[in-house]
């Protein structure tokens, strides 16, 4: 994603809300861009104060270009300059200007120095003849190395380390690195390891060193003792265990630290700068972050660090005070585990590994980025296997091709996501298993309506609004509703819905139909609890692989196919499940609420001797209620499950006194039902939906 965005020159968009107040940043590495990028998308004046002739810090000047190619730093760093952040390059703050000119000049001030002091080994004769594993890099990046010899040794065994030691393999020259605990304690990344052994970097563990002369290094070998600070083993001399090793240039990498150099007076703690959660030092407007404050890490984590200082410096200038959200603890409880049986109709694709370049090619071009990107058939591929967690896959008797499809196509998934993550952009085709694209017939706009005339373009829907009635605005906007408020429905409300009824053109034929309206919340509890039970059940006997189950789905759908809700019985499933805790979290509503918490249900029963299709009579006296509902202001939803079990469910018929309070007495036939109420999301809007091809016969 990141190669395609650099390669169709893709911007940031900048904003035209500009304020008056000035920021500056010291230093271009991770943590201040990401600080300047998000602060300039605010609208602030930012600056940038780098000490090095080029922008990027540790991005540029510590990670090999095998790893990040220079151009894409270049282009990263170009793209967040072109928000109007100015960088002030070979500035160094202390000596070309001071940190107190710099208080007075801006409103806020961001200390992003990095961690770029190189830890001591602390051992004897290694002044002056043991080279940093970050000077080294750096010498290397600049395009001046450092002269190395055909012999190295590198000490340590983090990422820089193998960096180092990968970067001198490169240029021709014998690498060995020395670390004093076991490869299992090693906090370079496993897959950087690995490659260093691919190129031939040679790695002796349990040894430490103790002594540097001119051409060697006197190490002694180590035991591993009890955990310490850091919770690994520690390391422990063997006595009488030293031994040397031949070298003509010997680096260290065990750790970094600060350098403080022009800003002595920040505050600190013990050796790192110390400062909050949102950047902000003891001292008003001085804020900081990145490995600056917590010492060395990962480079998204200093871009992380970059975003929270910019909030903070943000609330800041406005005077107002900010709190990061809490993180979001998941819980897990009432999600089973899922077992083969879940996935029998699961395709099995094996998983395609990241290609990158064997390591002769990667020697022999010490600069070509190793890792390949994926090509389109490999992503594909790679998609394919997902295994859908969020949802089961059931295996029906008689229509795996339809059944074993989850997605309905309703939209409400995006409509009621608390982090509006869920976006639809196109028709779900239950057929094929696949979204549509804006290649498919029939062609629609991104706002408009199905094409079913054959014209040239579908009209997009702000077009024609003009020239439709109210009613037609009603039809094409109405969306189910899933997620509804507590508030009660007046009933002069529902009266007014139960009228619309009276003059759909059934009803002047005369259909027998009654109806029930439910607003007492222990009746709809009491039939909640009935169809969870039941749809528990059915589901169970789906889903789950056993040969006298499997005898009597065949037989079911032999003998009564509409047993069987024409929807995935995954989705079935996961309305009994509780998932990610009892409570939705932003409405306060039972998720496994199969009213999802409507305050009214409308249960419409037909006369069973009437002659008339009864569904499709009572279909269309419910479609006008619907229609009506939507008109007033509420939010309505078919519902099929409920009425399923009162009609389907053998112990229904025992449950006398729910039957009684529905209104369920023969003749008449629980036909149709839906549930009515104030939505708590806002779900009105025209929405695409698939249209099928139209046969003309003219």
């Amino acid at each position: 994603m990141g190669d395609y965005g650099l390669e169709k020159g893709l911007a940031f968009e900048k904003t035209s809300q500009k304020k008056n107040e000035k920021v500056a940043i010291i230093g271009s590495g991770p943590a201040g861009l990401s600080c300047a990028y998000q602060l300039a998308k605010l609208g602030y004046d930012v600056t940038v104060f780098e000490a090095a002739s080029r922008p990027g810090g540790m991005l540029r000047y510590a990670i090999p270009a095998y790893r990040l190619p220079e151009k894409v730093v270049d282009a990263e760093i170009g793209r967040i300059v072109n928000l109007g952040v100015t960088m002030k390059l070979g500035t160094v703050v202390g000596k070309d200007i001071s940190f107190d000119e710099l208080k007075k000049q801006f409103k806020a001030v961001y200390v992003a120095i990095g961690a770029q002091g190189s830890t001591a080994m602390g051992v004897e004769g290694e002044d002056g003849k043991v080279l940093s594993g970050l000077a080294f890099l750096k010498s290397v990046k600049e395009k001046n190395p450092i002269k190395i010899g055909k012999k190295v040794v590198v000490i340590g065994g983090g990422n820089t380390a193998i960096d180092a030691a990968r970067t001198a393999r490169r240029m021709g020259s014998d690498v060995t690195i020395l670390y004093r605990r076991t490869v299992a304690e090693m906090p370079a990344h496993v897959e950087e390891i690995n490659a260093a052994k691919e190129e031939g970097v040679k790695i002796q563990f349990l040894c430490a060193p103790v002594k540097v002369s001119g051409s060697s290094v006197t190490c002694t070998k180590m035991e591993l003792g009890s955990p310490d600070a850091s919770g690994r083993p520690k390391p422990m001399p063997v006595k009488g265990s030293e031994f040397d090793v031949q070298c003509e240039t010997l680096i260290a990498a065990i750790g970094q630290d600060l350098n403080l150099t022009g800003l002595e007076n920040i505050p600190r703690a013990a050796n790192w700068i110390n400062a909050n959660i949102l950047g902000q030092t003891a001292e008003n407007g001085i804020f900081a972050g990145g490995d600056a404050v917590t010492g060395p890490g990962l480079v998204a984590e200093a871009i992380g660090a970059g975003r929270k200082a910019a909030l903070g410096i943000d609330a800041f200038i406005r005077g107002v005070k900010i709190e990061l959200p809490k993180k979001m603890e998941i819980s897990y409880k009432g999600i089973p585990l899922m077992g083969a049986p879940h996935f029998r109709d699961t395709e099995d694709f094996k998983r395609t590994d990241g290609a990158k370049l064997d390591a002769a090619k990667r020697l022999s071009s010490p600069d070509a980025e190793e890792a390949l990107p994926f090509g389109q058939d490999k992503a594909l591929s790679e998609s394919r296997r997902c295994l859908g967690c969020g949802s089961y896959k059931a295996s029906f008797q008689g229509f795996p091709e339809y059944f074993g499809k989850i997605c309905l196509a309703c939209h409400d998934c995006e409509t009621i996501c608390p982090n509006g993550a869920v976006i639809m952009p196109h028709f779900y085709r239950v057929d094929e298993g696949r979204f549509a694209t804006d290649y498919d017939f029939p062609l629609y706009s991104r706002d408009g309506m199905p094409n079913p005339l054959r014209m040239e373009r579908p009209a997009p829907f702000k077009e024609i609004e003009s020239q439709i009635t109210s009613t037609e605005k009603v039809i094409y906007e109405r969306r189910s509703v899933r997620v509804f408020k507590q508030d009660p429905v007046p009933r002069e409300l529902i009266e007014r819905v139960l009228e619309a009824g009276r003059f759909a053109p059934t009803a002047g034929n005369c259909i027998g139909y009654k109806v029930t309206v439910i607003t007492d919340r222990e009746v709809l509890d009491e039939w909640h609890k009935s169809t969870i039970f039941f749809l528990s059940n059915v589901a169970n006997i789906v889903m789950h692989k056993n040969p006298l189950i499997d005898i009597l789905k065949r037989i079911l759908v032999i003998a009564r196919p509409s047993s069987f809700d024409q929807r995935p019985m995954a989705a079935i499933s996961g309305l009994t499940r509780v998932r990610f805790g009892s409570k939705h979290s932003r409405f306060g509503i039972n998720e496994v609420d199969t009213f999802f918490g409507a305050p009214c249900a409308i249960l419409l029963h037909g006369h069973h001797h009437h002659v008339s299709h009864r569904e499709i009579g009572l279909g269309i006296i419910a479609q006008n209620m619907v229609l009506a509902a939507h008109a007033l202001g509420l939010g309505t939803c078919y519902q099929g499950l409920p009425l399923n079990t009162l009609k389907q469910a053998p112990w229904m018929k025992f449950k006398k006194g729910l039957l009684e309070k529905l209104g369920v007495e023969w003749p008449y036939v629980p036909t149709v039902m839906f549930v009515m109420g104030y939505p708590a999301v806002k779900v009105d809007g025209v929405v695409p939906r698939e249209f099928p091809q139209v046969k003309w016969t003219e």
